[in-house]
């Protein structure tokens, strides 16, 4: 079977054209960046990449295009983790997404392994997966009750992208499986930790873009906004800007579909905020921009629901393999409490091992919560400087340097001065140059056990003016 090596131009080019129909509308008040935004310093150090005022519009819409290509990679990705994990269209057993990728390079002739694990688009002739994954792949395509939020979903997508073939699922499934294996088994290879993450760092910079999210994400934002309460007790922040709030759909790991598509983030922040007392709900303001329509889409219908209920439960079981922190079940526990109502959540056959509850979010906070589709790297809102927040987490790690120094430089534009900047990106960032000098790095312990200790980190930064 001759399998193709990349997405045809054909079906590429209809499949924006599909989602530039689907997307939510835009705001009036965004522009892309432009050359002239860029301070002196800034301009000099692109020039050394190449990038000059006379070829910067032409580098911005190469970027645009290259972001709407790996949407669709990073929605092929949720589907062939969702195509192995789900039991909603199934009985087959579940298959975990990283030992497929383990199971599926192992059988690969060494020569045919080699090549597929150094080339990014090369993919072995005659494509073959293992016989289990085969199964579910082709138990996917027949499935005809698309009552699941999901299934449904990604039934819809296959048909944008004219995808719904065994042949082009295999091709997708061998992709996904390529940067799974590299991440996971690869890296054992190098000698020492800061190589594996440089090399972890140049993965993430090339695959396609992922709605990965868990409430942990959210416990070292908490407890930097209680750092910046202690070091400026006065400070409001009422005007919220997250960048990629994350909508739990089909992660790559512990897929948990027996209740529907959500997102933690925003509430997560409006709940740290007004516990701290950093403003009031009569003041608060949160809104999400992101690349992808369907996280957009959940964000801006959220407010219309008439159930507005989240269903909040750990990524991390709390057993003998991960034993969850005092601190982080104290946090789990509060989480919500100024925000609306905790609810009684069985999901005890699911879920036996995690933390869970019910929540009920006040429609007067819900009411606080906006959506937009906006790229950061190439785009701003062109308003004045209006934000006293802004969170990005886990979406720096998808940029390389340029790419980042055009996304902080738009960031900032939109901060006001004394405002701050969190995310938790763990490379050193180009932020001086925009003004965004590093305050302070916060770690915090998720969990401990034989399998390890769990962290996360969150970095402040702070808008200071023309000088720092």
């Amino acid at each position: 079977m001759s399998i193709p090596t990349s997405i045809s131009k054909m079906v590429l080019c209809c499949t924006l054209v599909a989602l530039a129909f689907s997307s939510i509308s835009l705001g009036q008040d965004r522009r892309l960046i432009r050359w002239q935004d860029l301070s002196p310093e800034l301009q000099y150090g692109l020039t050394a990449r190449q990038l000059t005022e006379g070829n910067f519009e032409a580098f911005i819409d190469s970027i645009n295009q290259q972001t709407v290509g790996r949407e669709v990679n990073g929605e092929f990705d949720h589907l062939i983790y969702y195509a192995l994990q789900s039991q909603r269209f199934t009985a087959l057993p579940k298959l975990e997404p990283a030992l497929s990728a383990y199971d599926f390079v192992q059988v690969l002739a060494p020569a045919a392994r080699a090549k597929y694990l150094a080339t990014q688009d090369y993919f072995p002739s005659p494509l073959i997966v293992p016989k289990a994954v085969e199964a579910r792949l082709k138990a996917f395509l027949k499935q005809g009750n698309q009552s699941d939020e999901r299934l449904s979903y990604f039934k819809r997508f296959l048909t944008t992208t004219r995808a719904a073939s065994l042949e082009r699922l295999t091709q997708e499934y061998a992709r996904a499986m390529k940067f799974l294996y590299r991440k996971e088994f690869l890296t054992q290879s190098f000698k020492t930790s800061s190589a594996a993450a440089a090399y972890v760092a140049s993965l993430y910079q090339e695959r396609g873009h992922s709605t990965d999210t868990q409430i942990e994400a959210n416990y070292a934002l908490s407890q930097a906004l209680a750092t910046i309460k202690m070091i400026a007790p006065t400070t409001t922040l009422a005007r919220v800007l997250i960048v990629g709030p994350g909508l739990d759909f089909a992660p790559r790991t512990d897929l948990m579909d027996a209740v529907g598509p959500q997102s933690y983030q925003p509430f997560a922040i409006a709940d740290a905020l007004l516990s701290l007392q950093l403003t009031q709900v009569a003041n608060l303001q949160i809104h999400c921009v992101d690349i992808n329509d369907r996280v957009i889409a959940y964000l801006h219908d959220f407010p219309r629901r008439k159930n507005k209920t989240l269903t909040l439960f750990s990524g991390l079981a709390h057993d003998q393999n991960h034993q969850l922190t005092d601190e982080y079940q104290a946090y789990f526990r509060g989480f919500g409490k100024f925000i609306g109502s905790e609810q009684t959540l069985s999901l005890q056959d699911v879920l036996p091992n995690h933390l869970r509850k019910g929540l009920q979010i006040s429609p007067a906070v819900a009411a606080k919560l906006s959506a937009d589709k906006l790229n950061i790297i190439t785009e701003r809102y062109s308003t004045a400087p209006d934000f006293d927040l802004v969170i990005v987490t886990n979406v720096f790690p998808y940029f390389d340097e340029t790419q980042l120094i055009l996304a902080l430089t738009n960031i900032a534009a939109m901060m006001k001065p004394g405002a701050y900047l969190l995310h938790n990106d763990p490379r050193p960032l180009p932020t001086q140059m925009v003004h965004l000098p590093l305050l302070q790095t916060r770690t915090v312990l998720l969990a401990k056990g034989p399998q390890g200790e769990f962290f996360d980190g969150v970095a402040i930064h702070q808008k200071c003016g023309s000088k720092c």
